[in-house]
């Protein structure tokens, strides 16, 4: 038998070809697998309600605040500077436009990148705030004054600067 080596037969286990090809495969399941547990635990879902049938009476209460806010003929202008997070909104239809307006950010997927700011009025008459961090991606907004008599929603898609949220023509 000259085409055999003896000093293979006498190497330890991890040197010899067949132990690695037969062990890596499980070992990499058994890696990956963990990676994928440490995944789920840590970036969990974000968007999971709890209790849906509060969930859903809530919702038709909000139907009544934007119903009240086409029945003023509220319209709202939007302009964000995504880089610098200012935001500037116009109000129209208003009789008595509120001192201070209330506007949510909502992220699409992240609720770590939700914000929330107020609103102030400058003698211009339009609302000007500040996130203090870029925006980016989709957003839903939610426009409301301080005592929450009406609601405006609306979205701001990716790469969208301008909105014009038009209330009144959502009724018909």
């Amino acid at each position: 038998m000259k085409g055999l080596k003896k000093d293979d037969d006498h190497q330890p286990a991890w040197r010899q070809f067949w132990f690695w090809f037969v062990l890596a495969p499980p070992m990499a399941s058994i890696v990956v697998g963990l990676s994928l547990v440490y995944t789920a635990v840590t970036q969990g879902d974000d968007k999971v309600v709890d209790d849906y049938y509060d969930a859903g009476r809530a919702i038709h209460r909000e139907f009544d605040r934007e119903r009240r806010a086409a029945e003023l003929g509220l319209d709202a202008y939007l302009a964000v500077d995504r880089e610098d997070g200012r935001i500037t909104l116009r109000l129209a239809g208003a009789d008595e436009p509120p001192e201070q307006l209330t506007l949510h950010l909502s992220h699409a997927t992240h609720a770590g990148r939700d914000l929330a700011l107020t609103l102030e009025a400058d003698a211009s008459g339009l609302y000007r705030g500040e996130t203090g961090q870029p925006v980016y991606g989709r957003h839903y907004i939610r426009l409301e004054p301080l005592d929450q008599e009406w609601r405006i929603n609306a979205t701001l898609d990716i790469g969208d600067s301008q909105l014009d949220i038009l209330t009144s023509e959502r009724d018909q």
